[in-house]
């Protein structure tokens, strides 16, 4: 029980860490910064963490494991496939928003080891998906798509979104943008029958407590 609750701490310093630093690289933080943005001290720092390696392998660690999301990859009905989808569009929008794309650059730079892992993790989302588009296509639900290619537009659309320049630019809300590219994304995907009885109130929750919780943090 002792060591649960630890562990759970430890998930939450870095949890913090990476919130507060997605701005910054990991790789070059002193060891007084990754205190300051777990809100501890470093000397309680250095009581559950060995060193900032052991601090980085873990940041990469969870960032895995959010990635090998088994609720996208699983069987299952047509309304199933629609929740999955959803998850995926959430998952799409923590990756871009948590884990900007210099965030990899540092990793590859650092450690192969570790960049390896990013690149596991990846592939195996890749892979989850690609599984789920087919299965949709093959039950009438979605359109076939290139998974890859849906991918990629999330990643290169999700963090121009996130981006306030942009926003600014286009004098667009961070709420209503996310909105309307979610709308877009699933007419991309899901054919006309399934749109008209679709469940999107759980997304629309979601991005307005994203915006609420992270708006300011962009």
């Amino acid at each position: 029980m002792v060591e649960d609750q630890r562990d759970k701490t430890r998930r939450e310093m870095i949890y913090r860490l990476v919130i507060h630093a997605r701005k910054e690289s990991l790789i070059s933080m002193r060891a007084e910064d990754m205190a300051k943005y777990m809100d501890v001290s470093k000397v309680t720092m250095y009581k559950y963490f060995s060193s900032k390696d052991e601090i980085l392998n873990l940041v990469i660690s969870h960032y895995a494991n959010f990635l090998r999301n088994e609720d996208i990859g699983s069987t299952g009905e047509s309304e199933a496939i629609l929740e999955r989808y959803q998850k995926s569009f959430e998952q799409s929008l923590m990756i871009n928003y948590y884990f900007p794309e210099q965030f990899f650059h540092d990793f590859k730079a650092y450690n192969s080891r570790l960049y390896e892992e990013i690149v596991d993790a990846q592939q195996f989302r890749l892979k989850q998906l690609d599984e789920l588009f087919h299965l949709g296509a093959e039950q009438g639900v979605f359109y076939p798509v290139n998974s890859a290619i849906f991918v990629l537009d999330d990643e290169l659309i999700l963090r121009r979104i996130l981006d306030p320049s942009f926003l600014v630019q286009h004098g667009l809300p961070l709420e209503k943008a996310l909105l309307d590219y979610y709308e877009m994304q699933k007419r991309k995907l899901i054919c006309p029958e399934y749109l008209k009885t679709m469940d999107n109130s759980r997304i629309e929750e979601m991005i307005r407590y994203f915006v609420a919780k992270n708006s300011r943090n962009l």
